[in-house]
């Protein structure tokens, strides 16, 4: 088994919410786990701490991220104001092939609702819209910072059931794109983030 191979593991893990934000992450549990050797695990939890899903500890081990409340309201902030520029620099420059894409992802994340692969396929479908703004560094931020939240929103299946209406907020996108209404594309957006920091603020403070 490749550093890859267990980097990826151990990330589906984290992001789908097996392993819980602050879980301790022991190097010598992990390769008895997959039956590798401890240097392909410390080279994949490097690779983990590189993304900042896991915080590395002197003594061998390591943590996945755990931020406060505080901070998760933070990283919306920050969301809101990467994704509304990205998205309102992308509108002009969408072609029908851009939009078409844009289509079949929203069609792709429907069919995965509710999920535990619907937050990696919501990626791909705000990647879409995203991308013909053609600004690498923002969209590789953007996807950071939309991990460090689905640590903390994959601890709640009850979120699950509010796909449906992330699903929705992706079929008023779409078709304000479409439409080349960019004033109404950017405020859907912006509340589309909104709602979901809402309602992880709301299951944090029922938990």
């Amino acid at each position: 088994m490749t550093i890859a191979t267990v980097a990826e593991a151990l990330r589906s893990e984290i992001l789908e919410g097996r392993i819980s934000p602050g879980a301790e992450l022991q190097q010598a549990e992990i390769a008895a786990r997959f039956g590798v050797s401890r240097i392909p695990v410390r080279d994949a939890l490097n690779l983990l701490a590189a993304e900042r899903l896991v915080d590395l500890r002197p003594n061998r081990t390591a943590r996945v991220v755990s931020l406060t409340a505080a901070e998760l309201d933070e990283i919306f902030d920050l969301r809101r104001l990467l994704e509304t520029d990205a998205l309102a620099r992308a509108l002009p420059r969408m072609t029908g092939a851009d939009l078409a894409e844009v289509a079949q992802e929203m069609r792709r994340c429907e069919v995965e609702a509710g999920q535990p692969t619907f937050p990696e396929a919501d990626w791909r479908f705000h990647r879409a819209l995203y991308a013909p703004a053609g600004r690498a560094i923002a969209l590789s931020l953007i996807r950071d910072l939309r991990r460090l939240c689905q640590i903390h929103l994959a601890v709640y299946p009850a979120l699950r059931t509010e796909a449906d209406r992330w699903s929705a907020d992706h079929r008023r996108l779409c078709a304000a794109a479409g439409a080349r209404d960019f004033a109404a594309a950017i405020g859907i957006l912006r509340d589309h983030l909104d709602g979901a920091a809402e309602a992880l603020r709301r299951a944090m403070a029922a938990s």
